[in-house]
């Protein structure tokens, strides 16, 4: 660690690449690669008249932030193939672009020296920042262990081989919000919206139980929920009972605004065994790219549902993202986005391990060393929260240590000012 680093950086139109190295029997050894795609915004600096040295440069700002734990408050090289660089990063440089002055100004608490390499020299970083990325077709395990299964779904069995066309995935718009009831009627997301805007006559679909698209329903079962209740339960949900109607025998509805609704909404949904399915299409960022149906939950279930896919011993509390692809792949209701970001911000195991903390909180600092004298003669204290409300109205956790005997006290209060410190001590 007490040799001198050398970084290698270069950009190109699309991306940015580095490598950390340092000298080792006469020979550079890699410490770390590392590469970024540009943005839109950083892609259209090429068009400017210093856009090549405001990549370029960015590039090496670029990489000293990303290996800033190596080299900071440490003396080492930066090599790079755009020449005009040692002349922005050298001493007493008065350049007219705003963004180089900048980036120039932040290099200048390092102690680094540019300089200048041939791009032929660079390949590896040449590589970083120019090498495109293919897709590669993902396999469950499932599939592995099953060839024939997946030769039956279409799925290649070699992670090599092409796939089939991959469907668009699922844009999700805004959630329904205002739902009083199961009678509610649902409101659409963005992408029913853009399918039939403003249609007035239903769509030609198929009577029967399901179309002729191969799909994989998943079963209300796996919730731990009666398939006859749930469909009952459907069956009590006005909206839900009359695209069912639409779906099987063409029925439209009197209403104007609910036939509306339903029009826009048919395409996407099917009956299966009586009960309302909704189709999705997962792309194949997580497993195979492929079509599956899952049930629309009625509102007296979605709780059960979100239980299951976060609580559940088998969910061990995921995050946000995650949550939201569970439930994606396993049921539908309109506003379920909203709902799980909810359901998990009122959790009270997550909100208790990683609460987050107050706007008003300074930064935190180092403790300094006291000369204490015995017990309670140094008190430290911090506040958990706010976390949901209970009953009693509090919301934070007020944590009382003494610094001699690391003594812990916890008090459940409904403020986090100066006064309900002192009551509470």
């Amino acid at each position: 660690m007490k040799k001198r680093f050398k970084l290698y950086v270069d950009s190109s139109r699309y991306a940015v690449g580095a490598c950390l190295m340092q000298e080792s029997g006469g020979r550079d050894r890699v410490v770390a690669y590392a590469s970024k795609l540009l943005t839109g915004s950083q892609k259209n600096w090429i068009t400017k008249q210093d856009g090549i040295s405001e990549i370029e440069c960015w590039g090496v700002v670029w990489a000293t932030r990303k290996f800033r734990c190596y080299l900071d408050k440490r003396e080492f090289d930066v090599f790079t193939d755009h020449q005009a660089l040692t002349c922005v990063f050298s001493a007493g440089n008065r350049t007219g672009n705003a963004k180089l002055a900048r980036w120039a100004m932040e290099l200048s608490n390092l102690h680094v020296k540019v300089h200048h390499k041939p791009g032929t020299t660079m390949g590896h970083v040449n590589g970083l920042s120019r090498l495109p990325m293919e897709s590669v077709n993902a396999l469950t395990m499932a599939d592995l262990l099953n060839p024939e299964r997946s030769e039956e779904n279409g799925v290649p069995t070699s992670v090599g081989e092409p796939s089939e066309t991959v469907p668009e995935p699922e844009v999700a718009g805004p959630d329904s919000e205002g739902r009083s009831d199961s009678d509610s009627e649902p409101e659409l997301e963005d992408d029913d919206e853009r399918e039939l805007e403003y249609a007035t006559e239903p769509p030609e679909v198929e009577t029967g139980e399901a179309s002729a698209t191969p799909v994989t329903p998943s079963s209300v079962d796996v919730f731990g929920l009666d398939s006859e209740l749930f469909l009952a339960e459907q069956q009590e949900v006005t909206w839900i009972r009359a695209l069912v109607a639409l779906l099987q025998d063409g029925v439209v509805p009197l209403d104007p605004f609910l036939r509306r609704r339903l029009v826009q909404m048919a395409p996407k949904h099917c009956v299966v065994n009586g009960l309302l399915m909704r189709t999705v299409h997962l792309p194949a960022n997580v497993g195979p790219a492929r079509t599956v149906t899952v049930p629309v939950i009625p509102l007296p279930f979605v709780n059960t549902v979100l239980h299951f896919y976060h609580r559940d011993l088998l969910s061990s509390h995921l995050g946000l993202t995650k949550t939201l692809e569970k439930v994606r792949r396993h049921a539908y209701w309109p506003g379920w986005r909203k709902d799980v970001a909810e359901y998990l911000r009122d959790c009270m195991k997550c909100g208790g391990g990683k609460g987050p903390r107050p706007w008003t909180s300074g930064r935190t600092q180092r403790m300094p060393i006291a000369d204490l004298t015995g017990p309670f003669s140094l008190l430290v204290v911090d506040a958990v929260g706010p976390l949901p409300e209970t009953e009693r109205g509090n919301k934070y956790i007020l944590v009382f240590v003494d610094y001699f005997t690391r003594w812990a006290e916890a008090f459940a209060v409904g403020a986090s000012d100066s006064i309900t410190f002192v009551d509470a001590w």
